[in-house]
């Protein structure tokens, strides 16, 4: 298994959702809409999009569409839209956040997942999500990857 270097303390690799020859993708902590995903280079000190090979494209290129279909099958997340995020100021190791977007609300578990500003650019979140919600997420995204 890869050794997620951008997590020294395995904080959140309760969210590894797939990995791949190059991308690891995982469940955010921090959904900022429903169903919030990252997925990272694996490729250590890689930071910018320029500095990919390739094949590493093709594979991104991949990875998305899955966790995509995914999220599309899935009749518990079923987003109109999908963003994407690529900031690199917190972690400097390239990844992404995948952003399904929706025009109503979502219940999980027993919480209400609001997608505040549908439409617009999505509303960045600091409060992270238990490990309890963020497995049962990931369980959830995986029976269709």
């Amino acid at each position: 298994m890869f050794k997620r270097f951008y997590d020294p303390k395995n904080k959140y690799s309760k969210g590894i959702l797939k990995e791949y020859k190059y991308w690891i993708a995982e469940v955010s902590y921090h959904q900022h809409t429903f169903g919030n995903y990252i997925i990272f280079c694996k490729r250590k000190g890689v930071e910018k999009i320029s500095e990919l090979k390739d094949k590493e494209l093709l594979e991104f290129k991949k990875v998305c569409k899955e966790i995509e279909n995914a999220l599309s099958k899935n009749k518990i997340f079923k987003p109109q839209r999908f963003n994407y995020w690529q900031l690199g100021n917190g972690c400097h190791q390239l990844h992404f956040h995948g952003l399904p977007r929706y025009s109503k609300d979502k219940k999980f578990g027993n919480k209400i997942f609001k997608d505040k500003n549908y439409g617009s650019d999505p509303i960045w979140t600091e409060v992270e999500q238990d490990d309890k919600t963020v497995i049962e997420m990931k369980e959830a995204i995986k029976k269709y990857l």
